[in-house]
């Protein structure tokens, strides 16, 4: 039987690399960067770490094209057949065992083909270091995938220099004319801006050359590895490279991956679900600005500059394989964060307090997941009570059990009746404020529970037997008002006695008039549905407007004769407590109140 080898049709390729792998020609510059830093990587490997220095230079014609070089080790005559002609086979690749070996950064083999995407030829002049007497080859590649090889004795004209250069050492120059369309990518800004994006950490000169002069684009130094290196000096990096001033920075290394790095937090709040910018480079080259499966999901309100050496990128080189190496990596980042936290907790408490203030909804996060910083934060986290915003440290301390309103509506509710009371409530409705305070509750042994329809009348009192036979009439007549409604009236004292009613309704009551409201505004094919979720809720009378026997107006209220009177009267505190529990109206309770004050205004008017 005949063994048969796969063919890839290039121009295909082209179009995969250029709609589906890469996210931009952008990243032509950075895979001539790359080959260049694995060539140069690979001449260190065979003449030891004393030859000569590596260093890329950039020749600009502008707008029309670019000669990129390198003085790494070049390529033989059979490399090139091997590694530029068949796609996907590298030469970072072992010869022994076909594994790509993890101190290059290339390892598919197609990042030269990159170039197709801004020119249609690529042509490329190398000479290898293995060996004296190796001759100066030319390769000359097109999207069709045909390509020519062939030796070069001498050059005239303006590659003379590219040719002398060669022949006298090693390295490769790629060079590359704009094809239609794309003269953008070949001028000196564009090619300024994506060298400073890909290569500015690079650790050798990258030159640009044009018009006789020279430009060194990068530091050729990673300002947090292998040296002491302060603060202040790190901050400013970080503002330089980020344009933006930062609270303070955390430098963190991990011995898995060889991960290195730099968090800087950030000065203003930020969304636990805002998307955030990084620099993740490889080896030194940028690989992604994104942090996805390396930085923690809950560290938003940091940006991280990350060096790794040692993780594995993806075909695209634009993020990492996730491995065992990477999970290691990023517990060592989340750990230094979590580290610095508490540190600044002890040792720098009003620094600390600056630092929650800002970041304060992210920290929440942070402190439901992680245990054992819970207790440093948690007593940070401020709740709305019926006793003014009170921190998690005043509510444990405070000798009371947790009593919580579960909704707004609810707590706006209730918050008058156990303020006058002065009695604790705390409002949950807030992101994260339940599961904190339960948390806080069963780290320190205090009962957490939420506030039920009859403790509400433990702030209330009945009235005396006297009180009650005088209400009796009243509150038949209440009730028969209010039933239209679906509530019932109940006569109590309670405080303040300023307040002449208070509205109650349980958690069915709510649903009931939220699907009313959404019902009035809707189209009428959506009322069926309407109609049927209602349909399910039980019909008892769940809301109960109680009449406040300390006010006077009530009092008054309740020996007024005129079944006339105390219908508009109690229809008007029924419409005024359901706004001051913040009830949305409905259009049957808006037509009742507006009826009841012209009522009110014409016998006004016919009493003047």
């Amino acid at each position: 039987m005949e063994d048969y080898r796969f063919k890839v049709n290039l121009g295909g390729m082209i179009e995969i690399l250029s709609d589906h792998l890469y996210s931009s020609p952008d990243v032509y510059i950075r895979e001539l960067l790359q080959n260049a830093v694995d060539a140069i990587t690979g001449r260190r490997k065979l003449q030891g770490e004393d030859g000569t220095d590596g260093s890329v230079i950039l020749e600009i014609e502008e707008g029309k094209e670019l000669v990129f070089s390198d003085n790494g080790q070049g390529l033989t005559e059979e490399e090139i057949h091997q590694f530029l002609a068949i796609i996907g086979e590298s030469s970072k690749r072992n010869l022994e065992d076909g594994r790509i070996r993890t101190d290059y950064i290339g390892r598919f083999g197609i990042g030269l083909l990159s170039c197709f995407m801004v020119s249609d030829e690529i042509r490329m002049l190398t000479r290898s270091c293995k060996g004296t007497e190796a001759p100066v080859l030319e390769w000359r590649g097109k999207p069709d995938g045909t390509y020519t090889i062939r030796k070069i004795e001498n050059c005239d004209g303006k590659e003379q220099s590219l040719y002398e250069s060669l022949s006298s050492s090693c390295g490769t120059r790629v060079m590359l004319r704009a094809k239609y369309g794309m003269e953008r990518y070949f001028t000196r800004d564009t090619i300024e801006r994506l060298i400073t994006y890909y290569g500015l950490l690079l650790p050798f000169p990258i030159v640009i050359r044009q018009y006789d002069q020279e430009k060194q684009m990068n530091p050729t130094y990673l300002p947090w590895d292998g040296r002491d290196t302060n603060k202040q000096e790190l901050l400013l990096f970080g503002q330089v490279m980020f344009e933006e001033q930062f609270f303070d920075c955390v430098p963190f290394r991990s011995e898995e991956g060889d991960v290195s790095g730099v968090a800087y937090i950030r000065n203003f709040p930020i969304l636990p679900s805002a998307k955030v910018s990084h620099r993740i480079y490889l080896k030194n080259m940028l690989l992604t600005e994104k942090g996805d499966n390396l930085i923690p999901d809950w560290a938003v309100f940091t940006k991280c500059i990350v060096n790794a050496e040692d993780l594995r990128p993806t075909a695209s080189r634009e993020g990492f394989y996730v491995d065992e190496v990477l999970d290691a990596a990023r517990g060592t980042i989340e750990d230094s964060l979590i580290s610095y936290i508490s540190r600044l907790a002890e040792e720098e408490p009003d620094r600390f307090r600056q630092f929650f203030q800002i970041h304060q909804l992210t920290l929440m996060s942070l402190a439901l997941a992680t245990p054992k910083l819970f207790g440093t934060l948690a007593d940070y986290f401020r709740f709305e009570t019926t006793r003014g915003s009170r921190t998690g440290y005043e509510l444990r301390t405070g000798g009371e059990p947790f009593i919580y309103a579960p909704t707004e509506e609810k707590y706006k509710q209730l918050s008058q009746l156990f303020f006058a009371r002065d009695k604790q409530l705390i409002n949950v409705s807030y992101v994260h404020s339940l599961d904190l305070l339960k948390r806080l509750g069963a780290m320190y042994g205090i009962e957490v529970s939420p506030v039920e329809d009859w403790a509400v009348e433990d702030l209330m009192k009945d009235l005396s037997p006297e009180d009650q036979d005088e209400g009796f009439e009243f509150l038949k007549t209440a009730n028969r008002i209010l039933k239209t409604y679906d509530c019932k009236a109940e006569l109590k004292y309670f405080s303040p006695y300023q307040l002449p009613t208070f509205y109650l309704m349980d958690e069915n009551m709510i649903l009931k008039r939220q699907i009313a409201s959404v019902r009035a505004k809707s189209d009428s094919l959506f009322h069926n549905m309407l109609d049927a979720f209602a349909s399910d809720l039980s019909n008892e009378v769940a809301a109960t407007l109680y009449f406040n026997y300390n006010n006077p107006l009530v009092r008054k209220l309740v020996a007024c004769e005129s079944q006339q009177d105390i219908r508009i009267f109690v229809e008007i505190l029924y419409v005024q407590a359901l706004q001051i529990g913040g009830f949305v109206l409905h259009n049957n309770e808006m037509g009742m109140l507006n009826r009841n004050i012209m009522t009110l205004m014409e016998r006004g008017i016919s009493d003047v």
